[in-house]
């Protein structure tokens, strides 16, 4: 039994071993930087998983070969759940330097691995000679001596930069905004102010796996970082400006002070100093242009490139019963924005309230995903019916057009029902609507049994006090009732009164959501929902639209209504913690605060601006 089992052992090795080797997929990648500096010694890294047969490196004729290639072995386990993964990598390094100003190419390099042959395909660097005394490149420590005369802390030394794709687009157009961080010396960031995006809806893009890179700018290399991408859709036409992002930045600057002696620069070391600055980005603008007259009237606000598939009912359904009648609208573009469209159906079909489902993804080159919208919809009457077409319009700014997509035309049967068939002689009653089914209850009555309740003929009910009671109880609900329809009807009409009184509700329903993401120790969901309770709050109370939504506008509305300077500051500041929070998160402990604080506040404000 025991040579059995040793036999099976050995069998399930050797074939899941071969396969597993098969179902790896092999990469073959190269790590080399963009830009150098004239004189620079660089690396360039030939990176694969699988244990490698045969390297050919590349031919290397414009840049002069200092070492390499040299072949290095990096493990890494990985254990979870108690199964262990393990990934092995297989580096060739090649050390190199470019002695002048110019831009040359890297050719391609073969690896051949488990008898197949991978190429990495050739590349260029850009040498340039940089306008700088003394830099150490890629460690990015800058460095000054004691006693020059000159800043220690070069104004270009860092930098931010607010770039977007495009300044010309239509009104719903997305624009990405990219903030990237040029630096060439060691910082941290203290905090951060971000700007408000007057006349855009905005949506954050998720920047946490761009890893930093070398680039050139102004004839000087940097290490850059994004430190926030947003895609923009502008809401109104004509020129906007999107405002500055503001950091508070302490760069590290290494202090080289006139050398005394080999001794004392042996125990003194680097002296390190800290050198605070506020750096902003420009403010850039973008015209946004009016999208083109002579839409179509199926169009209703979609900007971007979509396709629609429908998902049509039976064409046979029994009446009285429900079907559904689906739409999903997929594509890129303004897709959280898409309303649903106009089903057009014949008056004896019952359409009830839209489903709306959707899957979004956030990427850089705009939103991408579905909208499906589900119509539910009983059939009353039998008979046969045509479901005219549903058109759905939507402007593309690649074309500079609208188009308008249709739904394929159907003709749907309505069975007649079978729960109506009458039990004496099967016969079926159908073309009745509610309300005629309703009167029918009151057509025939049963037959009452027992003594009847009989008044004498004589006497009439219009001329008894209970007559007159009646009146006069009708006369009071009825005026009660038209005072209260009144009184709805200017509330209706005044918007930002609804508003107003729905704010404190709405506020609290969002602080109870913004409490769950904190008790699942969610900082980012937690600070998102603290933003939309606090901003949307003081937007319908103050009836401010989201556009004109800023600080500087809440606390001149607030001013007005007499509230202190002390609490407009403490609210403000409250608004400002959460922002900086979510995009460079602070202490988990701090959530608490933050949230008994933003309660605090509108409880204050809302005892003292009033419902």
């Amino acid at each position: 039994m025991i040579n059995v089992r040793k036999i099976l052992l050995l069998f399930s090795i050797s074939v899941l071993c071969p396969l597993a080797a098969w179902a790896q997929k092999v990469t073959f990648e190269v790590n080399a930087p963009k830009v150098v500096a004239v004189g620079e010694i660089f690396r360039i890294e030939y990176v694969t998983n699988s244990k490698p047969q045969d390297f050919t490196g590349p031919q290397l004729t414009d840049v002069d070969v200092i070492a390499g290639p040299s072949l290095a072995t990096s493990q890494s386990v990985t254990i979870v759940n108690g199964n262990m993964t393990k990934d092995t990598r297989y580096t060739y390094t090649y050390v190199l330097q470019c002695n002048s100003e110019r831009s040359f190419e890297i050719p391609e390099a073969t690896l051949k691995t488990g008898g197949k042959t991978y190429t990495a395909a050739p590349f260029k660097i850009q040498a340039i000679n940089e306008n700088t005394d003394a830099s150490v490149l890629g460690g990015n420590q800058t460095s000054r001596t004691v006693g020059e005369n000159k800043p220690i802390l070069a104004p270009d030394d860092i930098l931010l930069r607010a770039i977007v794709d495009k300044n010309d687009v239509y009104k719903s157009e997305p624009v990405k905004v990219t903030y990237k961080l040029y630096r060439r010396v060691p910082l941290n960031l203290e905090s951060a102010r971000f700007p408000s995006y007057d006349g855009f809806w905005a949506q954050q893009l998720d920047v946490d796996g761009y890893p930093m890179q070398r680039e050139a700018y102004n004839d000087k290399i940097y290490d850059t970082h994004i430190i926030r991408e947003d895609l923009l859709f502008p809401q109104q036409a004509g020129k906007l400006t999107i405002d500055p992002l503001e950091l508070n930045i302490v760069a590290q600057i290494v202090i080289e002070p006139r050398r005394q002696s080999i001794i004392d620069d042996f125990f003194n070391g680097p002296n390190v100093q800290e050198v605070r600055r506020k750096i902003s980005s420009a403010p850039v603008t973008v015209n946004v242009r009016e999208l083109p007259a002579g839409a179509p009237s199926s169009f209703n606000g979609a900007v971007g490139e979509f396709r629609m598939n429908t998902e049509l009912p039976k064409s046979e359904v029994a009446a009285n019963s429900a079907f559904t009648y689906s739409i999903r609208i997929t594509g890129s573009g303004n897709l959280p924005q898409i309303q649903a469209p106009k089903l057009s159906l014949p008056g004896s079909f019952e359409q009830y309230n839209v489903k709306t489902t959707e899957s979004l993804n956030n990427t850089a080159d705009g939103i991408y995903g579905y909208r499906q919208f589900e119509y539910p919809v009983i059939a009353r009457v039998a008979g046969e019916y045509d479901i005219e077409p549903v058109q759905f319009t939507y402007f593309n700014p690649r074309l500079k057009a609208y188009q308008t997509l249709s739904s394929p035309a159907m003709k749907v049967r309505v069975l007649p029902d079978s729960t109506s068939t009458v039990a004496s002689g099967g016969s079926m009653i159908s073309g009745l609507s509610k309300e005629d089914i309703k009167i029918l209850g009151h057509d025939i009555r049963f037959i009452k049994l027992g003594s009847p309740r009989l008044s004498e003929r004589g006497s009439l009910f219009i001329t008894s006090w209970w007559y007159f009671l009646c009146v006069i109880v009708i006369a009071a609900a009825f005026a009660t009732a038209l005072v209260l329809l009144r009184k709805m009807m200017r509330e209706r009409r005044n918007s930002a009164v609804l508003k107003g009184k729905r704010a404190n509700r709405v506020a609290l329903q969002r602080f109870r959501a913004a409490e769950g993401h904190m008790k699942d120790d969610n900082p980012r969901g937690f600070y998102e929902e603290m933003l939309r309770a606090l901003w949307g709050y003081m937007g319908d109370k103050l009836n401010i639209p989201a556009s004109l939504l800023t600080k500087e506008n809440v606390r001149e509305e607030l001013l007005k209504r007499g509230i202190a300077a002390d609490t407009i500051q403490k609210y403000i500041d409250i608004i400002a913690e959460c922002e900086y929070a979510q995009y460079a998160p602070a202490a988990t402990g701090r959530m608490n605060e933050v949230y008994a604080a933003g309660v605090d506040i509108v409880s204050k404000l809302e005892n003292i601006i009033g419902k």
